[in-house]
């Protein structure tokens, strides 16, 4: 029997196409809905439009402020999206029965009439976080090059020159992707090669 998965978390490095990936689903999938977790940090990076002091420095902005989230507690931005995933459901969820296994009802109910789509799992813990949750771990990879002419043409040059690889959720992410992810996606090629290619993947494991 195959699993049925209560949605689908996408991982991949700066570069590699991974909003696009989510929107291709999106269109493939009439009845998926994105959701970003580094959506705050995102909007924080919008700092720089308006002081001079953090141009081209709006990827360090984004990193720091996804490393105090997760000073504060490390599963606190999966939290949020889950909130936002199970919406008005969270009234039925009781904290004192077992909270995975309720969690993972309300999903499964959600699923039936959504397919969840979550952009930028970056860690371990998020791994570990969505997957016990029932999630389909999709990894998405570029070569190197491609991937800094992709940023550079995204952020600007000085901005994707200024991004640090070497942070540490990008060593995470890396392992996951080459080791742990239910399917891997290498999006070196064409918008229709990646359309294929997800495409093989959503019906392979009948998401």
């Amino acid at each position: 029997m195959n699993k049925i998965y209560n949605g689908i978390v996408i991982f991949g490095e700066m570069g590699s196409g991974k909003d696009t990936l989510a929107r291709m689903i999106e269109d493939i999938r009439d009845d998926s809905k994105i959701y970003n977790m580094g959506v705050l940090c995102r909007e924080m990076m919008k700092v720089a439009k308006v002081n001079p002091k953090w141009k081209g420095q709006e990827r360090f902005i984004g990193q720091t402020i996804a490393d105090k989230f997760r000073e504060l507690d490390i599963n606190i931005m999966c939290d949020y999206i889950l909130s936002l995933i199970l919406g008005d459901s969270l009234v039925s969820i009781d904290n004192n029965e077992d909270y995975v296994n309720s969690i993972t009802n309300e999903l499964r109910n959600v699923r039936k009439n959504q397919l969840s789509i979550i952009v930028g799992g970056r860690t371990l813990t998020d791994f570990e976080y969505w997957r016990k949750l029932d999630f389909f771990m999709l990894g998405i990879k570029v070569g190197e090059k491609v991937r800094e002419t992709r940023l550079k043409e995204r952020d600007g040059a000085e901005t994707a020159q200024n991004s640090s690889s070497k942070h540490n959720t990008e060593k995470d992410v890396s392992y996951i992707i080459n080791n742990l992810c239910d399917a891997v996606i290498v999006n070196d090629g064409t918008l229709d090669d990646l359309r294929t290619n997800i495409n093989s993947v959503l019906i392979q494991n009948r998401i």
